[in-house]
């Protein structure tokens, strides 16, 4: 009997945006389309290539895939024409979210974090995932790191698990053609990663491209790799501006020496005291990660 007529897997992943990893993981995780079998692997018609579709504009849109999955295409249709509601959560119920992260983490269990953290991803637009739980859980490690009530082992399993949380979400949402380049780094002395691990997560979810350099990068490696991608912006993370030795002069240098066309943007409630401004107008603070969605918007819309 012949195979069915139908897409093959790179094909699809073409056509809809979507990576190879996320269309083999909402199949497997959330059953959202069923591919025909053969002996020439998955294909995919023409009706299922479209419910993809849908299905990514409306994760786009900010619904998570794990309460949209099992809706008819149509159903997906009339949620793309209404406005995103989403069920809030009070303060109170950030803690409430979290035991299980946190107790897998006391416990050193990093599989049981990582599943934890993969149900609530499932469950919360990106955005959201980032205010009502990974910011919340960064702000409570920080606070335990410097009170000394948690190790040097469980911080930098926290670390991992977000860069692992980090690596998931660039799969699932990488854009098929993206208009707008950001790079990501620390100074070297800042060894906190936390802060721009959120804004790469809130730029991949924007369809931004986001390229993760990482903590701790010396100044020369920083506008070395910025003049080479000539990315539209260069994001450094700032928590503790007091130690990192020379910091006001190697922004000063950075700023001058990266291409005119790419803003520097510097993160962190503490960086507009610690740096001067002799190269203000070079300088976009975002002093917190809401600060960050109008300037990504900005620079989409101008693409």
């Amino acid at each position: 009997m012949p195979d069915p007529v139908g897409y093959p897997i790179r094909a699809v992943a073409k056509l809809t945006g979507l990576s190879i990893d996320a269309l083999r993981a909402w199949e497997r995780r959330y059953q959202a389309v069923v591919p025909h079998r053969t002996n020439r692997g998955r294909l995919y018609d023409a009706a299922q290539v479209r419910r993809l579709t849908l299905l990514h504009d409306a994760t786009k849109a900010g619904h998570a895939i794990g309460s949209i999955a099992k809706l008819e295409s149509g159903q997906i249709e009339q949620l793309l024409a209404s406005p995103v509601q989403t069920a809030p959560l009070d303060a109170s119920s950030d803690s409430t979210i979290l035991k299980p992260v946190l107790r897998a983490i006391e416990n050193y269990d990093y599989a049981g974090a990582t599943t934890e953290l993969g149900m609530l991803a499932s469950l919360l637009p990106v955005p959201e995932l980032i205010t009502k739980a990974v910011h919340p859980l960064l702000d409570l490690v920080g606070k335990r790191w410097y009170d000394r009530s948690i190790t040097v082992a469980q911080e930098h399993m926290v670390s991992a698990l977000m860069r692992n949380l980090l690596g998931g979400l660039v799969r699932l949402y990488h854009p098929r053609d993206p208009r707008v380049k950001l790079i990501f780094a620390t100074p070297a002395g800042e060894l906190h990663e936390f802060g721009i691990l959120c804004g790469s997560m809130l730029a991949v979810s924007a369809g931004v491209e986001s390229i993760y350099l990482g903590p701790n990068l010396p100044t020369p490696e920083i506008v070395a790799i910025t003049n080479r991608l000539k990315p539209h912006a260069l994001v450094l993370g700032v928590v503790a501006p007091s130690y990192i030795p020379g910091l006001p002069g190697a922004v000063d240098f950075i700023a001058s020496q990266i291409p005119p066309t790419t803003e520097l943007w510097i993160g962190g409630n503490q960086a507009p005291e610690a740096i001067p401004h002799s190269e203000s107008e070079r300088i976009r603070f975002l002093e917190n990660f809401e600060s960050m969605q109008p300037h990504l918007d900005r620079l989409r819309e101008a693409q």
